[in-house]
């Protein structure tokens, strides 16, 4: 052989070799992961599979009044969108789209990277691969869908539904897989390197078995299949009755069914429709019994969830329905498997619009068409369309682990919870060592009172600055020995990180006299947002004034700083390795003009910023400003360089400021007076700096993160 020649092909065939090695690490396994059922069976008239408006189209075609679909597809951002005879309500005409473009299945998978689905079985439905037609628009779908889950490295699996089945059929499947067998060589990876392996082999999915409906086969022809399928090299996963495990109610009474499931890998019961927020409770057990008698026979147990149910159009008016209560319901499934240890999970469905269990992006139900006498159900008007594939994504990464687990629904910036936080203040912002954006913050107590009495501390989280998680409280008032009688006052706080520990700081009163004696508490966790147990308080000398906002920087080298300030003063010193003890006395920071309170330290290029609130707003000129100053160390002396956010409209103070991927961010409260009292939240705004160091000024914008 050529030398060049083969020095040429080795990095080629290297390359492949890693390739392969990276699928096979990524997708082994459906532990970890959060998988959809993809449909995929929504045809146009023109979009060349010659099936018309199928799976549109109710008894009198696709038209106002005649609908198979619920729900209508948000189609705002896929490339090819087809006309229908509908109208939104300023008369313009509604378009939808066809799962046979590879445009459309491009975009869906790549919303499942964007939003963190591992990825999706693709279904084939017997009774549609037993006719010419319905093969061939499902190959095209299939093979869309292996090149989108290659480019978008997605988990693909293949996924049969023997609704349509009749005995004698168990070779339609059977036949099937071996041609896609030998058109994808699934076993060997490489042209569908993606391919979602389980115990070491290609999983492929048979969807109902064991109903007891009079479906015109049964527990023979299943396990025909199964045998088959083993034969073959495939692990298995089977779609089940809710009640498989006691063989009763929807369940074929036969303990065959049992010995089915047994060799198999993984069983999926079906949930759809069998429940609703309110009586999901007694769901519960069940659910937890499933799961141990799986682990007593060695079978693997997927819980499927789904965000809600709707047919009215496809069944007719007063047809069951489930309502999806803003996500409230969906996460109460996935919260709930989560919490038992859920290994994997299966979500219905990806883009089911004809029973309204559709997780991709949908019209609000003010933006769908007019429908005749009818309607369609739509996305919540509250949320954004994409809500329900971002709440699937942050169950994926708390089934990784890579965010905390929590019971409570998610917060998303979309969803608006600012009327929920309302009285959050004092940001606090920084980035840890798993690439999460932190804000730590002080809670008010809610109006009547107003914000004069803060009793608790929260902390919030994102990965995007888009999508933020409340972590809930941290600290309350009574968990302080040390604090007033009656709680209450507990200003901005700051946490630091240090020798695998987080250092949380929070002022709070000692006595009546808050001006004079305020201590600054220190709580320490392994956790960045649990788990706080309070320590004692920093001994700060005997010039204690108003102890209010404490900053603790850490420096390059590793060595920490500790600054308060409050009553026009703030000082600051080295903090002892210990970060709980001062290593000198506390020195007044000089060069700072017109200071108030709100001190924050960072450093960038080598200069160290100290960030501050005016008196501009106790001076009776309206609202506090954001300054800053800068020093070639830490402790000064500074040279004050001017404001570097100006308030509009409102009042605006304490301020921190951090740079998150490439980005320095400005984050503040803002403060409007109410009837209700002082209305605090925590906004943001984009910082950026000159060439010479400075900050850009920034008119306040009021960017509430939770807006």
């Amino acid at each position: 052989m050529n030398k060049c020649f083969l020095i040429f092909l080795i990095p080629i065939l290297m390359f492949a070799y890693i390739q392969d090695i990276v699928a096979q690490k990524k997708y082994d396994s459906y532990k970890g992961l959060v998988m959809a059922g993809y449909q995929g069976w929504f045809n146009t008239p023109d979009d060349g599979a010659n099936r018309g408006w199928y799976h549109y189209k109710s008894k009198n075609g696709f038209k106002p009044g005649s609908s198979g679909v619920d729900f209508w597809a948000d189609v705002s951002e896929y490339p090819q969108i087809y006309r229908t005879e509908f109208k939104h309500k300023d008369g313009s005409p509604a378009y939808t789209f066809s799962s046979h473009d590879f445009s459309t299945v491009d975009l869906h998978f790549n919303w499942m990277k964007e939003y963190g689905l591992d990825g999706v079985f693709m279904q084939r439905f017997v009774g549609e691969i037993k006719n010419p037609s319905g093969k061939a628009h499902f190959n095209k779908v299939l093979a869309s869908a292996i090149e989108s889950s290659t480019k978008y490295e997605r988990a693909i699996s293949i996924m049969y539904d023997l609704s349509g089945m009749k005995s004698g059929d168990e070779l339609v499947i059977l036949n099937d897989i071996d041609e896609l067998n030998e058109q994808y060589q699934f076993q060997e990876r490489v042209k569908a390197p993606s391919y979602l392996f389980h115990n070491q082999k290609p999983l492929v999915v048979l969807w109902g078995i064991g109903f007891n409906d009079k479906r015109a086969y049964g527990l023979k022809e299943a396990e025909t299949i199964v045998e088959g399928l083993k034969k073959r090299g495939y692990s298995i996963m089977l779609g089940v009755p809710t009640y498989w495990r006691e063989l009763r109610s929807d369940t074929e009474n036969n303990e065959k069914l049992h010995q089915l499931i047994k060799k198999s890998d993984i069983v999926m019961p079906w949930f759809v429709s069998r429940y609703n927020e309110e009586s999901y409770d007694s769901f519960k057990s069940l659910i937890e019994k499933d799961i141990k008698w799986c682990k007593n026979n060695k079978v693997d147990y997927a819980p499927l969830c789904f965000p809600g149910f709707s047919w009215e159009n496809l069944k007719g008016k007063g047809s069951f329905y489930i309502d999806r209560n803003s996500g409230s319901f969906f996460w109460k499934q996935l919260s709930t498997v989560l919490g038992y240890g859920a290994e994997m999970i299966y979500v219905a469905m990806f883009d089911e619009i004809d029973e309204g269990t559709a997780i991709f992006k949908c019209a609000r139900r003010n933006e769908t068409p007019l429908n005749g006498n009818g309607k369609f159900e739509g996305i919540e008007d509250n949320l954004p369309s994409d809500y329900y594939l971002w709440l699937t994504g942050q169950a994926g990464k708390m089934l990784k682990k890579e965010i905390e687990y929590s019971k409570e629904k998610p917060i998303r910036l979309a969803e608006n919870p600012f009327i929920k936080h309302m009285y959050t203040a004092d940001p606090s912002a920084h980035v840890w060592s798993d690439g999460r954006l932190y804000v730590y913050a002080s809670h008010d107590i809610a109006p009547p009172r107003g914000c004069d009495l803060m009793d608790q501390y929260h902390v919030f989280s994102t990965d995007d600055m888009l999508n933020w998680i409340d972590h809930g409280e941290i600290l309350r008032a009574t968990d302080v020995s040390w604090g007033r009688p009656e709680g209450g006052f507990m200003w901005a706080p700051d946490c630091a990180y240090k020798n695998g520990t987080y250092y949380f700081y929070f002022p709070h009163p000692s006595g009546t006299e808050w001006n004079k004696t305020w201590k600054v508490g220190i709580a320490t966790s392994k956790k960045p947002t649990s788990d706080f147990v309070v320590q004692g308080y920093l001994e700060l000398g005997n010039d204690n004034f108003a102890m209010i906002d404490p900053c603790v920087f850490v420096d390059d080298d590793g060595q920490s700083y500790f600054y308060y300030g409050g009553g026009d003063r703030c000082a600051g010193a080295k903090l002892k390795d210990n970060m709980v003890e001062l290593a000198q006395p506390l020195v007044f920071m000089e060069g700072l003009t017109d200071f108030h309170e709100a001190t924050w330290v960072f450093k960038r290029n080598g200069i160290y910023y100290l960030t501050y609130a005016d008196n501009h707003r106790e001076n009776g000129k309206g609202s506090n400003r954001l300054n800053y100053a800068t020093s070639n160390t830490p402790l000064g002396p500074w040279t004050y360089r001017g404001i570097y956010l100006e308030p509009t409209g409102c009042d605006t103070s304490h301020g921190s400021v951090v740079e998150y991927k490439g980005q320095w961010y400005a984050f503040y409260h803002n403060m409007a007076l109410s009837g209700r009292g002082n209305l605090r939240s925590i906004c943001v705004d984009k910082l950026d700096f000159n060439p010479d160091g400075t900050i850009e000024k920034v008119e306040q914008t009021g960017n509430n993160i939770y807006k």
